[in-house]
């Protein structure tokens, strides 16, 4: 009797071998990229960026980036607000003049840091 038990569970096991993640380390990226890593503007939808202001009045700012121009630029604001230029440098998605004197440097995993100046602030991106 513990020899069919013991049959029965191998090829159980071997049948969970031929699902989804049967190619292993392959579905296993896959499947990690689709849980973990969102690509901004990918779905064409706006990126809120909530950004510490380093004014101690002030606690959060926020900005929303919209894709605009059928996507081919990124807007400040609005589809009519400051035009801004999207590019992909070095595995971040970066934001310039969409709002003046501010670039926004976003990584897939929901943050990054926006520049004002010199000045890089931790920011925080949906």
């Amino acid at each position: 009797m513990t020899r069919y038990a013991l049959m029965i569970l191998a090829l159980a096991t071997l049948g969970a071998c031929t699902g989804p993640l049967s190619d292993g380390p392959n579905a296993m990226g896959a499947a990690f990229t689709d849980a973990f890593r969102d690509t901004p503007f990918a779905d064409g939808q706006v990126v809120t960026v909530l950004v510490n202001d380093p004014d101690p009045l002030r606690t959060i700012q926020s900005f929303s980036l919209v894709p605009c121009q059928n996507g081919k630029a990124v807007c400040g604001g609005s589809a009519r607000g400051q035009v801004g230029a999207l590019t992909l440098e070095d595995g971040q998605y970066v934001v310039r003049g969409a709002y003046p004197g501010r670039d926004f440097y976003l990584d897939q995993n929901g943050d990054g840091y926006m520049g004002r100046g010199t000045v890089l602030v931790p920011l925080a991106w949906n």
